[in-house]
C-alpha cells in the first residue's frame, strides 16, 4: 500500500478546543507542543511507522480551517521528517500513542514553503494550531498484518451481518447480499442506460458516510462511473424498487480505501430506483 502525507495537502484543502491555558513544551529540536493529555502506551513513532490521528486545524483566533472528525477521515500516514524546524511532521515524533496534543507551527514558515502569501485571518507572526488525537503508532508490519487480518475475516463479517440484520438475504455470484425491501413493477436496468435513484451509504455500524438527501443520482450503467458494487447491485433491481445491500470492499474502495473509507471495509446502500431512461 502506497502512502503520501503532507501538510501542504491539508492546508490546500482550506481546523478542537482553545488551548492557551496549557503549558508551551518546546523540545530539543524546537518542537512546540501543548500536552492536553498523556496516553497510558507510552509508544511513540520512529521512521518507518505507520501513525493514525485525527486532526483539527486552528488559526490563532480559534478559526477553524479543518476537522477531521467533522469530515469523518483520521489520518494514516507514515511518520516522516517535515521541511523545516518546528514543522508539524517533526512534532508527531514527540507525539505517543493516545496522547492528546496541541502542536504550534509558524504560519510565516508554513506559508514560505509553500510559495504562497498568509490567507485571510491568518496574521503575520500568528501560529497555526494543529490538534491532534492518536489513536494508533503501529510498525509497517504490524499495520499489514492488521489489514490482512481485517481481510481475511471480511467473508465471515458480511455474512453474519446480513444473517443479523438483513431479513431473506439473497446474494448474487460476486458476493453482495441484498434483501428487495419493495420489489418494483417496472423493468430491470441493463448497459447503456442511466438510472435515477436515492440512495444512503453506510458502514456496518449504522454510521452515514454518504447520501443522496432526496436529490435524484443519476448513473450510467456500463461506463464505470461508480464502484462495481453498485453496477451490479443496480442490476439486480426494477424501476420503482428499494433494496439494501452489502457490497464488499472488493467490489467497492478495496484495499485503498478512498475519503471517509479504510481499507477493506465493506460497505451497506439503501437504494431506490426511481427511473430508467435510456
Amino acid at each position: 500500500m502506497k502512502f503520501t502525507f503532507s501538510v501542504l495537502t491539508i492546508l490546500a484543502v482550506l481546523g478542537l478546543v482553545s488551548c492557551d491555558k496549557f503549558k508551551v513544551t518546546t523540545t530539543k529540536d524546537g518542537d512546540r507542543l501543548q500536552i492536553h493529555e498523556e496516553g497510558k502506551s507510552g509508544k511513540v513513532g520512529k521512521d518507518g511507522d505507520i501513525i493514525s490521528f485525527d486532526l483539527i486545524i486552528k488559526t490563532a483566533t480559534d478559526s477553524v480551517i479543518k476537522d477531521s472528525y467533522k469530515e469523518g477521515q483520521a489520518f494514516i500516514v507514515p511518520i516522516q521528517k517535515g521541511a523545516f524546524k518546528g514543522s508539524f511532521e517533526n512534532a508527531l515524533y514527540h507525539i505517543g500513542e493516545g496522547d492528546s496534543t496541541t502542536v504550534l507551527v509558524n504560519a510565516d514558515s508554513l506559508f514560505k514553503l509553500m510559495g504562497q502569501p498568509l490567507s485571510p485571518g491568518i496574521a503575520k507572526g500568528s501560529d497555526l494550531k494543529f490538534i491532534v488525537k492518536m489513536h494508533k503508532v503501529q510498525t509497517r508490519a504490524e499495520f499489514e498484518k492488521e489489514a490482512a487480518d481485517k481481510k481475511s475475516l471480511e467473508p465471515k463479517t458480511v455474512a453474519d451481518y446480513a444473517a443479523k440484520s438483513m431479513k431473506n438475504a439473497l446474494k448474487t455470484a460476486e458476493g453482495i447480499y441484498y434483501t428487495e425491501n419493495s420489489v418494483g413493477t417496472g423493468a430491470t436496468p441493463v448497459d447503456g442506460q442511466t438510472v435515477v435513484v436515492e440512495y444512503v451509504g453506510k458502514f456496518m455500524d449504522g454510521k452515514i458516510f454518504d447520501q443522496s438527501n432526496g436529490q435524484p443520482f443519476e448513473v450510467p450503467l456500463g461506463q464505470s462511473k461508480v464502484i462495481p458494487g453498485w453496477e451490479l447491485a443496480l442490476k439486480t433491481m426494477k424501476k420503482g424498487g428499494k433494496s439494501t445491500f452489502i457490497i464488499p470492499s472488493a467490489l467497492a474502495y478495496g484495499e485503498q480505501g478512498g475519503g471517509p473509507i479504510a481499507p477493506n471495509t465493506p460497505l451497506v446502500f439503501d437504494i431506490t430506483l426511481t427511473d430508467i431512461k435510456k
